[in-house]
């Protein structure tokens, strides 16, 4: 069997996305590594050049998120210009904020689901426009992502919305606490409002209930009142079956 087919029958993704992949991968360790800075980053400790290194760690997060998504939507795939800007602004953060080639390794091993991320929704890009209808017509107001996988997949599905009923929908990205492979906390940007009553959890595999888990408590901390909801891309069927979505006033997923 040629190895193109082999990748398609093991991963469900055809060869040119499994090389974006490879590339994409060692780059996204490095964002998951300034995404635990985000959580143990101390006010008291000054950064020079920037006056708000936190919010400038979520702000990239949010800059390329977008990007790539924008890239999806136009071409199906992240161009090599953007993949080299994205290289170039992370690395050079890193620099900045002292991160280490260890940090980034440990950040990788850290990654509960290797190998899971934007990709995955390549299978599924035909059914987001299905998605955004529900999303609209149920009247979600605020989408949240998990990050770093969800990022791309929550972005989308905001451009999604604002192109088919040309209105902007917030979307925000939470970082996690870790304790080994166990997110413990979520983490917002310091300035987070809620708009409107009704988030939609974004997130590209909810193959267990801890990640989602602490996204709820989050969002219940926060905005106790709020209404929240799922979508996913991939759902393992021990946890589709549970009953632990019953808690969501809506659930979005896909058709693989």
């Amino acid at each position: 069997m040629a190895i193109g087919n082999i990748l398609r029958h093991m991963l469900g993704i055809d060869l040119s996305h499994y090389n974006e992949m490879l590339r994409y991968e060692k780059d996204m360790d490095v964002l998951r590594a300034l995404a635990l800075w985000i959580t143990k980053h101390r006010r008291d400790r000054s950064i020079p050049g920037l006056s708000d290194p936190k919010q400038y760690v979520f702000d990239i997060m949010k800059f390329y998120s977008r990007k790539f998504a924008v890239d999806i939507m136009q071409q199906s795939s992240i161009s090599d210009e953007s993949l080299s800007l994205f290289h170039n602004s992370l690395y050079t953060l890193n620099r900045l904020l002292g991160i280490s080639e260890r940090d980034i390794a440990r950040a990788g091993e850290q990654q509960r689901y290797r190998n899971s991320g934007f990709w995955e929704m390549r299978k599924v890009l035909g059914q987001f426009g299905d998605v955004a209808e529900s999303a609209h017509s149920d009247g979600i107001t605020h989408i949240i992502t998990a990050a770093v996988s969800g990022c791309v997949i929550g972005e989308f599905l905001g451009f999604q919305i604002s192109k088919k009923y040309g209105y902007s929908i917030p979307v925000d990205h939470m970082v996690f606490a870790r304790r080994g492979k166990t997110p413990t906390a979520g983490h917002l940007p310091d300035g987070f409002s809620l708009s409107g009553n009704h988030i939609l959890i974004a997130d590209d595999a909810v193959n267990e209930t801890i990640t989602s888990g602490v996204m709820v408590k989050e969002l219940r901390r926060r905005c106790p009142h709020a209404m929240i909801s799922l979508m996913t891309v991939d759902i393992d069927p021990d946890t589709k079956y549970s009953g632990y979505l019953d808690q969501f006033a809506h659930v979005y997923l896909f058709d693989a």
